[in-house]
């Protein structure tokens, strides 16, 4: 009996998942603040730019053609991204949960999770001023990073993405952060205990 007890925690803690999406705009620290989560709940790391490149370096086809869109400016298709993800997600490093860090990025994307059943607990928005955010791009030193490149850079999140958080906004386990004016780290503990609270 004792072992069935056992087998039956152990399957319990396995199944009980931490399954966070995050969002924010550029700037606001989705990866920075995606390291902390996976590192306090043990969960897995998916972000899909991550998945992208690693898909270049592989060569292929898919590689290739992942490599031109990207290199001319634009987006990978989403049924790439998609299927990147779904894979990521079945290794058994995912098994505890995940943090999705810039995934989704649109309702396409938002309406592709729930149609293959990707499901989360929370979503953790990242507030950041728009004043901020041009304070911390512009100190990186890039050369696109100039305060009108990144100011239509916000604008096309905003076009963009608005609308999968504002949808998120209306469900359960949304978590809106002030992810500014404090230490990385004490904000860290603040979504840590907001997410805790949550699932």
């Amino acid at each position: 009996m004792e072992t069935f007890k056992s087998y039956l925690t152990a399957y319990l803690n396995e199944a009980k998942q931490t399954r966070v999406i995050i969002m924010g705009g550029p700037g606001s620290g989705k990866s920075t603040y995606s390291e902390y989560i996976t590192r306090h709940f043990s969960i897995k790391h998916i972000y899909p730019g991550g998945l992208l490149r690693k898909e270049i370096d592989k060569g292929g086809s898919d590689g290739q053609m992942i490599k031109d869109l990207l290199d001319k400016g634009k987006f990978a298709p989403n049924d790439i991204v998609l299927k990147l993800v779904k894979n990521a997600l079945t290794e058994k490093d995912a098994s505890k949960g995940y943090v999705l860090d810039g995934y989704p990025r649109y309702m396409q994307q938002v309406r592709d999770m729930e149609k293959n059943s990707i499901n989360y607990d929370v979503v953790v928005y990242l507030d950041v001023s728009k004043e901020e955010v041009i304070r911390r791009l512009t100190k990186r030193g890039r050369k696109d990073d100039k305060p009108d490149i990144i100011t239509d850079r916000i604008n096309l999140y905003n076009k963009e993405t608005g609308p999968a958080i504002e949808h998120y906004r209306k469900k359960p386990g949304f978590i809106s952060i002030k992810a500014e004016g404090k230490e990385a780290g004490d904000i860290a503990k603040d979504i840590i205990k907001e997410i805790q609270n949550a699932i």
